[in-house]
């Protein structure tokens, strides 16, 4: 009767364990992304009371006498299947139509002093996105959405050889406000939007506010850009890894052969941090510094067209009008040595030459302003997951969303906040295109969607049911092993 109590008891626990699992399954029937779970039983031990014999000519044999000890939990499942999607009003909210998992980040053990730190990587079904005042695409819970970002010739594939890139995030402080930034992180993972846009329509600003572009022909391949010149700035940064697992042909130096080439695996956030890198020039009261890649620097309008003057040569009939770009060094030197003799002594004077310092660059053409996402006429989001915009006229690529996939997704471990974690059950994250890479090819992201819970209620409510008729028989045990021994105690009488 002491092993009924028990096995009892057992029934209790697992059946309240199911109802927990139940429970939370309908606490969720309204929580997007939410994966409903199930609960299988199974029975525990058993203890022999006579053992199995096998038959003979002179006597028949027999089966063995088990009693067994009770019931436990066999597994918690998660139900990974696809749910129904609700429509949304919002640009970045998606849903991934078949398999794999969007990706988000987080940084933790911020330290300013060190290059490199750990980063997380979770997974989530929920594509709730949005932008944050950095202009970073996040999800709702304040975390960095992962991706491959653009170059200059456009979006590099994803695969293997950049997979490590969620393990090992490089972080440099570029802007000193002890913040992360995605301008911060040197891997493509990270999408800031603004940024992108600048990158992508080569529209930047300077510290004074006004707008430049950079001429990346010349940066790259030398004068007159030709392919097989030596590139003009020195501290032009590759993606070596990458020119490694395609095969590049580079030369002696690591620097790949053809101008196509050299766009496609320019580093461009390392290139960016070096031509804008400060740099003495000068000396004594002369002495300023200004960006290592200023020469490469002309003034753009908000369309990104490059700003040119009229420069008139010659007199009356010899007279000749040509446009031509402003001398950006000249200018900016002269801004950058008037606010730097204004910031040493404030008088009037000086505040004058600052004030005539600002309206010389204006006379010649740049504008002040800053490009900002916000400020695209479209947006696009492809089932390709490509977030596409138009600008100007021009449509380009901004990034595109990456998605992971696992071997069995129902090893992940539930995070909390419809996010998963990898587990050693689920195996690696395998970074996919959808519609590109095998195993993705049927997967789909679309835009102003969101794929509601799992949950089926008719099927909670009948396991309720189930569930709430094996507590109270278990609880039945209890009571009437008690009556048993109750009977036993009172042979004494």
């Amino acid at each position: 009767m002491v092993k009924s109590l028990y096995s009892g008891v057992s029934g209790l626990t697992t059946h309240q364990t199911r109802m927990d699992v139940i429970g939370n399954n309908i606490a969720n029937v309204n929580s997007d992304g939410y994966k409903a779970s199930t609960v299988t039983f199974r029975d525990i031990y058993y203890q022999g009371y006579r053992s199995a014999t096998s038959g003979r000519s002179t006597f028949a044999g027999n089966n063995p006498s088990e009693v067994g000890y009770g019931v436990q939990i066999g597994s918690i499942d998660k139900d990974m299947s696809q749910s129904g999607g609700r429509s949304s009003n919002r640009v970045f909210d998606m849903m991934l139509e078949g398999d794999g998992f969007f990706m988000t980040l987080t940084f933790d053990n911020l330290n300013l002093n060190s290059d490199k730190y750990a980063s997380t990587t979770k997974y989530t079904r929920l594509g709730k996105f949005g932008l944050d005042s950095y202009g970073n695409l996040a999800a709702t819970n304040n975390v960095f959405v992962a991706g491959t970002r653009n170059s200059l010739d456009g979006l590099l594939a994803v695969g293997d050889d950049c997979r490590n890139a969620l393990n090992d995030i490089e972080y440099v402080d570029r802007n000193d406000d002890g913040r992360v930034n995605a301008s911060d992180l040197t891997y493509r993972n990270v999408l800031n939007l603004n940024e992108l846009m600048q990158q992508a329509y080569n529209i930047y600003t300077d510290e004074y506010g006004y707008m430049y572009g950079y001429d990346w022909d010349v940066i790259l391949a030398g004068a007159g850009a030709d392919a097989d010149a030596t590139p003009a700035f020195d501290n032009v940064v590759y993606d070596t890894a990458r020119m490694k697992a395609d095969g590049v042909e580079t030369d002696e130096n690591g620097v790949p052969t053809t101008l196509a080439d050299k766009k496609k695996y320019l580093d461009i956030q390392e290139t960016l941090k070096a031509l804008n890198n400060p740099v003495a020039t000068g000396e004594g009261a002369d002495a300023v510094e200004l960006p290592a890649g200023i020469q490469y620097r002309y003034y753009v309008d908000k369309s990104a067209n490059e700003i040119k003057v009229s420069v008139t040569t010659g007199e009356g009939d010899d007279a000749v009008t040509t446009t031509e770009r402003p001398d950006y060094v000249d200018l900016y030197t002269a801004l950058n040595a008037a606010a730097t003799a204004y910031a040493a002594a404030p008088t009037d004077e000086n505040e004058a030459a600052l004030d005539e310092a600002k309206k010389g660059v204006g006379d010649a053409g740049g504008l002040v302003g800053v490009l900002s996402f916000g400020e695209a006429d479209s947006l696009d989001v492809g089932i390709d997951g490509f977030i596409t915009v138009t600008y100007a006229g021009k449509m380009k690529a901004l990034a595109r969303i990456d998605i992971a996939m696992f071997d069995n997704p129902d090893g992940l471990y539930q995070d909390g906040q419809t996010q998963f974690a990898e587990s050693p059950a689920s195996g690696e994250a395998k970074l996919k295109r959808t519609r590109v890479d095998p195993g993705a090819t049927e997967t789909s992201i679309v835009a102003k969607k969101i794929e509601m819970s799992n949950v089926n209620l008719a099927q909670e409510f009948s396991d309720m049911i189930v569930t709430q008729r094996g507590f109270q028989a278990n609880a039945r045990i209890i009571t009437t092993s008690d009556s048993m021994l109750e009977e036993l105690v009172n042979l004494k009488r």
